[in-house]
């Protein structure tokens, strides 16, 4: 019989569902969330996830976004603009098939589709960090417009790391320094 877990503060048991909903992307994907057996897995009733996430997709969000601000916590702060960029591509290709779920999810959710705007905005400014010492200001947005698309299209092709980089140093230079 499934705990109300009553032990647990509410920030406790929402770290918990998140955790738990994490490792269940992390090790199969969308798919592989199941709030039934989230629910048996952490000795919560299924009302309790519930009760803290209105919607499956609530909980997919929530577990995005902490998988999200681990990668991003990792962020380097040296380096040149393309190796700037080139941790961005790698760190876009660890998320991409969570990002290929989170765009699917969007097609028919409100709130998986806002997170994935906010997603889109938060990774372009990053990137317009990344480039700003390389590119004029004047052609910043486009650049940056350009190199994500760039990124996108190379790991849309699952290429191996090595020859990830290489597309995108060639597609760089040739954007930042015609």
């Amino acid at each position: 019989m499934p705990r109300t877990r009553p032990d647990l503060d509410r920030d406790d048991k929402v770290a918990a569902i998140v955790d738990g909903a994490r490792g269940r992307l992390l090790d199969g994907g969308y798919e592989s969330l199941s709030i039934v057996a989230l629910a048996r897995e952490l000795g919560l009733a299924q009302a309790a996830i519930y009760w803290y996430f209105p919607t499956k997709d609530h909980v997919f969000v929530a577990a995005l976004d902490r998988i999200l601000h681990d990668i991003l916590s990792r962020k380097p702060r040296t380096g040149d603009a393309l190796t700037r960029v080139l941790w961005f591509a790698d760190r876009l290709h660890d998320f991409q098939d969570l990002r290929v779920s989170m765009r699917d999810r969007a097609r028919t959710s409100e709130v998986v589709a806002e997170y994935d705007r906010d997603v889109t905005a938060l990774l372009r400014v990053l990137l317009v960090g990344a480039c700003a010492d390389d590119v004029q200001a004047s052609t910043l947005d486009d650049t940056v417009d350009a190199v994500m698309a760039l990124c996108d299209g190379v790991l849309l092709r699952d290429l191996p790391k090595a020859r990830r980089h290489q597309l995108i140093r060639f597609g760089y230079t040739r954007l930042v320094h015609p």
